[in-house]
This record gives structure tokens, sequence and C-alpha cells, in this order.
């Protein structure tokens, strides 16, 4: 009776024996894991030449190392830290000097030549001189801004760097003009001496000789894979 009664719920739809069985896995592709999908995004980014299954494994392989035991990659972020710690710091043989601080400096005495121009009988607000000058300046604190927040690169920092020279020159000479002695301008003259003598110690300081060699050091496709691997943003030169 209990094998006639089994078998009527097996008829009616009761639970048999099947009802237990786990769920087939669905065949498609294989979710990879986050290190898988970088290296999948790095292996695309190689040239052509790199990308035959042979290469491939040995670039997989070498990354994965590194990845695990951090051989080169530890080296590599450490080399970078150092690198981009010479915009606020100073690159060797710079004696302090660095980047940030003129920069900074030529902000700064750009801004008092401006504010001085606002009140010079000839000028003002309306000036065209005067208007140039505020442009470039707000160009110019705009770019520091976006760099110190990762941002904007050196090469749009340079280039706000020239045009605010530019606009500060021009401006510089207009005032020259309306004053009554143009060789004795006096704290604006100061002014003006303190942002000329940052941008000259701006184009001699070692920056860029040292990024240019942490560059040459650290190139090549191995190291490029690696900076990925690890997310090492590159450092660039100031021009």
């Amino acid at each position: 009776m209990a094998q006639a009664e089994f078998e009527r719920n097996k008829q009616q739809g009761g639970f048999d024996s099947t009802s237990y069985r786990a769920a087939e896995p669905e065949s498609g592709a294989r979710v990879l894991t986050p290190l898988q999908q970088k290296l999948a995004g790095l292996e695309k980014a190689l040239p052509a030449a790199l990308r035959s299954r042979v290469l491939a494994f040995a670039l997989a392989a070498a990354v994965l190392a590194a990845g695990v035991v951090g051989i080169g990659g530890v080296k590599l972020q450490a080399r970078a830290n150092e690198a981009a710690g010479w915009y606020t710091v100073g690159a060797p043989g710079d004696n302090g000097y660095n980047l940030n601080e003129e920069l900074t400096l030529r902000a700064n005495t750009a801004a008092n030549v401006i504010t001085t121009a606002l009140n010079t009988p000839g000028l003002g607000a309306e000036a065209g001189a005067v208007t140039a000058a505020q442009a470039a300046l707000d160009g110019f604190t705009a770019c520091q801004e976006a760099l110190a927040g990762g941002g904007a690169g050196m090469s749009e920092m340079y280039r706000a760097n020239e045009a605010l020279g530019t606009a500060i020159d021009m401006l510089y000479g207009e005032m020259q003009a309306l004053a009554d002695d143009p060789l004795n301008m006096g704290a604006v003259g100061q002014q003006y001496g303190q942002f000329n003598s940052a941008g000259t110690i701006l184009g001699s300081l070692h920056y860029n000789e040292a990024v240019t060699a942490y560059q040459n050091d650290t190139g090549g496709p191995w190291a490029s894979v690696l900076k990925g691997l690890f997310g090492i943003e590159e450092v660039e030169v100031f021009g």
C-alpha cells in the first residue's frame, strides 16, 4: 500500500528523488576575476606584434607574478611616488626650489600687479590689458587647482604660465607708459621683479631633467603593463 501511495504521488506531481537535483550551471561566457579583467584590458593595449598566444601567456604570467608577490610593481610605485613629489619638494639638485612654490609666487605677484593697475589712472577694470591679464590669471589659477586635484597636467600648466607671463608683461608696459618715472615704479615694480624672478627660477629647475630620466628608466612595454596593473600615474615634464 505504501508503494501504491508513492506511485500515486508521482502521477499527481508530488515530490520524488528528482526534485532534489541541483540545477545544471548555464553554459556561456566565463566570469572573469577583477585581475583577469584588467589583464584582458592590458592585452588589448599591446601592439599587434605582442598579441600572439605565446606572448600573451608570457605577459599574463609575468603580470600575475608581479601582482601576487610585488615583483617590480612595488619598486615602480615607489619610484613614481618619488617623481610625483618633485613638484612640491623639488627635484634632486634644485636645493629646495620647486615648481609649486614658484608658480604660486607667480600667481600672487601677478595679482598684485593687476590690483595696482585697477587703481592706476588711465587703466582701470575696463582697460584691455587689465582684462587680458585677469583672464590669464584666472586660467592660471584654475590650472593650478586642477593640477593639485589630479586633473590638468604639466603641459596645460606650462601653457598657462606662458600666457600669464605675456599678459603681465604687456600690462606692466602700459603702466610704465603712464608713469612719471618708468624706471622707478615703486612697490608694483618690486612685485613685477619677483614675478619675473620666479619665472627665471622655473626655467632653471632640474625638474624636467629628473622626470625625463625617470621616464627613461621606467619605460618599455613591461613597465607600462605593471603601471597599468598597479594604477601608477605617469609623471610629466613641465613643458
